[in-house]
């Protein structure tokens, strides 16, 4: 079952295990943040991202390819809104999410399209041939916003220097697999500017800095223990690479949506 793994595979895992999901573990603190700060206050929102994490669950167990355009479309938001305030411009806010959202999740897709269908396919379950031929939208979409992007770029200077990312980015979707080249941004892109922004205000608005550590831990544990009994059950009838795939990825799903309307929702509002 370990013949599956290739090196990459293993690097991709090990850094999207050990340092992309650890970052949602900061929405204990988010949510410290945004108001939730009391015990009572703190159990309800467990509850209640508990809740939505399950529902994503089930949801994908019936309809996973629904599921996946879901997830894809959530991540581009998500993606891009994170980009679009590391740039702490104002304007041009759709333009940039989108851009950079559509960027990274279609960059990949297209410079790796058969394998990233086969990850497709292994958590979907399903054929989706059909949903592949029409991938030439979303690919012209994103060749479109780029254009655009350099075109903004020449009436704000901050974004320039997306331009230079964005081709960096591109050019490590080209030369390396699906799985690393997500890892790569997943990691070190995407979570660097998450906490970049979101520690600077934890630390000046937050009096509980012992809470931020406890709840940090605590969530991260918790998902790393969960991942891996969830990855030993899986194994009995799959592969150990497809049972990491669907661990790590519908696991990522069902944590985006509580984590996207924690952070894109409440927590941008109050600090852009």
């Amino acid at each position: 079952m370990i013949a599956d793994l290739t090196i990459l595979n293993i690097i991709s895992f090990i850094l999207i295990f050990f340092i992309g999901l650890p970052h949602g573990s900061f929405d204990g603190a988010v949510a410290a943040l945004v108001g939730f700060s009391n015990r009572i206050q703190f159990f309800k929102f467990l509850f209640y991202y508990l809740i939505l994490f399950s529902l994503v669950i089930l949801f994908w167990l019936y309809f996973p390819i629904l599921a996946l355009i879901i997830f894809i479309t959530m991540t581009i938001v998500h993606f891009g809104l994170c980009d679009w305030t590391n740039f702490k411009i104002n304007k041009f806010k759709y333009s940039v999410s989108f851009t950079y959202g559509m960027t990274i999740i279609f960059g990949i897709i297209f410079f790796n399209e058969d394998q990233s269908f086969l990850i497709f396919e292994y958590l979907t379950n399903e054929n989706i041939y059909l949903f592949q031929k029409f991938f030439f939208i979303p690919y012209l979409l994103t060749l479109f916003s780029i254009i655009y992007f350099i075109y903004l770029s020449f009436f704000e200077k901050k974004l320039r220097i997306g331009i230079i990312e964005i081709l960096f980015l591109l050019s490590i979707f080209y030369f390396f697999d699906p799985l690393f080249s997500f890892a790569i941004y997943f990691c070190f892109f995407h979570t660097y500017k998450h906490l970049k922004h979101l520690i600077k205000n934890i630390y000046l608005n937050l009096k509980n800095k012992k809470f931020v550590i406890y709840s940090t831990l605590f969530f991260t544990f918790i998902s790393w223990i969960g991942g891996l009994v969830i990855i030993f059950y899986l194994v009995q009838d799959l592969s150990l690479y497809e049972s990491i795939l669907k661990v790590i990825f519908i696991g990522l799903a069902a944590l985006t949506l509580p984590h996207m309307l924690l952070v894109d929702v409440v927590y941008r509002r109050r600090f852009k």
